[in-house]
């Protein structure tokens, strides 16, 4: 629950000019169209594994966006809020794909420089996304369940005149490659 803080009622009015600015194309003042790029700005550092401290530093001391602490502090929120809420607009699926894509991105890269280490492993976390161990791993699951096994006795005596009597047996077999029983 917010509290009423007309300082807060202006940034969150603020950050719906931007939203709509993103959803719909909405124009923007040259003001801002200003601040819209200075919160781009924060958001790329963000993506590059800045922390909110470092970005906020960046914010108060770049030559170009140069703003006082306070901004600086509100640009970041507006960064986390406009794109945060676009994100969740995004399809989960095409968002799980573009991770695999920056991990085959940075193995490549780690493949120019013959560090095989890290190629592997950033693979293998391509390939996890992609849901290439999906198929292995359930079919791994399979065989771990006891497979259960219905064996039918049936007794006939040499008597036609009778029906013959018939037993159910369960079995389970723990342990076991069903798929080759050789091994």
């Amino acid at each position: 629950m917010r509290q009423h803080n007309k300082y807060l009622d202006k940034v969150y009015e603020e950050m719906s000019v931007f939203r709509e600015h993103l959803l719909t194309g909405r124009e923007l003042t040259p003001t801002q169209q200003e601040t819209f790029e200075k919160i781009s700005v924060a958001r790329g550092w963000l993506k590059d594994g800045y922390s909110d401290t470092e970005v906020i530093q960046c914010l108060k001391n770049d030559p170009i966006v140069k703003v006082q602490d306070r901004r600086a502090r509100e640009i970041l929120a507006m960064a986390y809020e406009t794109f945060a809420e676009l994100r969740q607009l995004r399809n989960k699926e095409g968002i799980k794909f573009m991770y695999a894509e920056l991990f085959r991105e940075a193995a490549y890269k780690a493949k120019q420089e013959l560090d095989w280490d890290s190629y592997m492993k950033l693979m293998k976390e391509a390939a996890k996304i992609d849901g290439a161990y999906d198929e292995i791993k359930s079919n791994m699951e399979e065989k771990k369940r006891p497979t259960k096994i219905v064996i039918k006795r049936v007794e006939v005596n040499n008597n036609y005149s009778t029906t013959p009597k018939v037993e159910d047996t369960n079995y389970e077999l723990i342990g076991t490659n069903t798929e080759h029983p050789s091994e």
